[in-house]
């Protein structure tokens, strides 16, 4: 059992493969250890909609209740949800999700009441300490449902008047079969926002397709749906809908940079010389652009729980991620999928411009997005391009190196056995040759 609690801890949050690792007794001592970690009577438990979310959660509530806590549970709510209720009700909270990861993926996303973050450096550790698997428990079958919808929509209400977004704007929205299909259609029906939707049934098969919007094949439904019908531009959340990524209305993909920078500048215009925290892969020309407006960047290490961390300590407004997490200040620090989607209507409506015309000071270099491999070690492919760029290397995660006429960042993923690249360049044979480049090393 040592052997799956540390492939399951060894993530920034905690996800497991269900049933081989994630079973139900383990979820339940994972519970109980949690429920001993946590000093607050009370825990918040969501849920996203994979096949064995019902199970773990029960599993994982039961060994909450066995360590002497009560659950308040709030269903089956995107992650940002739990984290905004963690705020509001300052309790320690968990939701039940793998993410955008395959759907016989499951684990969970941890917070400290307040929806203060825990990562292996903030508690993590500490509970895995905390697991003795107890071979035999009760299994608890039923708890009190909490409907949280409208204290949820009265606190995102008061970083986001209804009254203040144009109604005239039409969006379309892929919830990809996960949980934003169940919560951000009475969201935007709360707001007065038209949509038109697309696999919006919550569905753990993911039957059209997998929950990562990170992966451009994924977004190509809602890429026909924005273009077929006009739109002025789609958003695709992930499987738990605490990431929003976006096209513009002729189906151009934003990266999260592009995101950053345009959400970042927002802020500056109302709070100059604003703290910023980003991680590493954002891009150096967005980084610029904001630095050439005024804000203190702060870098951090790719992960909701660092960024989150280092955003108290600095008490910075914002946050942004490459790969489209986005974290407010005014949301308890922590990221959302919905209230992103609401501010960027917000900035539309206020500037009265274009997805495209927002983004188009962001994306003037040529990008590689977010490439994927498969590599037999992730530690030796790592190994062998500090050798090859000695010298010339940042390695605050994993390996980054900036030239005149490219940047790259190249990392083992957290949650995955993979290694991810990212790379900018001057132009479109500089990106190619650089990713050839590393491709052959790795």
């Amino acid at each position: 059992m040592g052997d799956k609690l540390d492939s399951l801890f060894k993530a920034y949050d905690v996800r497991g493969v269900y049933p081989d690792v994630l079973n139900n007794q383990l979820a339940h001592d994972i519970g109980l250890a949690f429920g001993l970690f946590v000093k607050e009577d009370r825990v918040i438990v969501g849920h996203d909609a994979r096949l064995s979310s019902d199970k773990i959660f029960k599993a994982f509530s039961s060994g909450i209740i066995h360590s002497g806590k009560k659950i308040r549970y709030v269903g089956l709510v995107p992650t940002d949800v739990v984290y905004t209720m963690s705020g509001l009700w300052n309790l320690p909270g968990t939701m039940i999700t793998a993410s955008h990861n395959p759907k016989e993926w499951n684990g969970f996303k941890f917070c400290k009441a307040g929806s203060r973050p825990i990562g292996i450096e903030t508690g993590l550790e500490d509970i895995k300490l905390l697991i003795n698997i107890s071979n035999g428990y009760s299994e608890l079958s039923k708890f009190d449902y909490e409907d949280i919808f409208d204290e949820y929509v009265s606190h995102i209400s008061s970083i986001v008047n209804p009254s203040t977004i144009n109604k005239h704007i039409n969006i379309g929205i892929d919830a990809a079969n996960g949980v934003a299909g169940a919560f951000v259609p009475k969201l935007l029906d709360n707001y007065g926002i038209n949509y038109s939707g697309i696999f919006l049934e919550p569905d753990g098969n993911f039957p059209n397709h997998p929950p990562d919007p990170s992966n451009r094949d994924n977004l190509q439904k809602l890429i026909e749906l924005v273009i077929d019908k006009n739109l002025d531009f789609g958003v695709a959340f992930d499987g738990d809908a605490d990431r929003a990524v976006f096209v513009d209305h002729q189906g151009t993909v934003l990266s999260g940079s592009a995101l950053t920078g345009i959400i970042g500048e927002w802020y500056l215009e109302s709070y100059p010389k604003s703290k910023i925290v980003h991680n590493l892969n954002v891009s150096p020309e967005v980084l610029d652009y904001l630095s050439s407006k005024g804000a203190v960047l702060i870098r951090s290490r790719v992960g909701h729980s660092f960024i989150k961390q280092l955003m108290h300590e600095e008490d910075a407004i914002f946050g942004g991620e490459h790969s489209s997490h986005f974290y407010y200040k005014d949301n308890f620090y922590a990221d959302s999928g919905n209230l992103t989607l609401l501010i960027l209507l917000l900035i539309m409506s206020q500037k009265n411009k274009t997805l495209y015309e927002l983004s188009k000071d962001y994306q003037k270099k040529f990008s590689s997005g977010e490439v994927n491999l498969i590599v037999e070690d992730t530690v030796k492919s790592i190994n062998k391009l500090k050798e090859k760029f000695i010298n010339e290397y940042d390695d605050l995660d994993g390996v980054s190196v900036k030239r005149e006429d490219v940047w790259f960042n190249v990392r083992s993923s957290n949650t995955e056995p993979k290694i991810r690249i990212n790379i900018e360049a001057d132009t479109k044979e500089k990106l190619n040759e650089t990713l050839e480049l590393l491709k052959e090393v790795l």
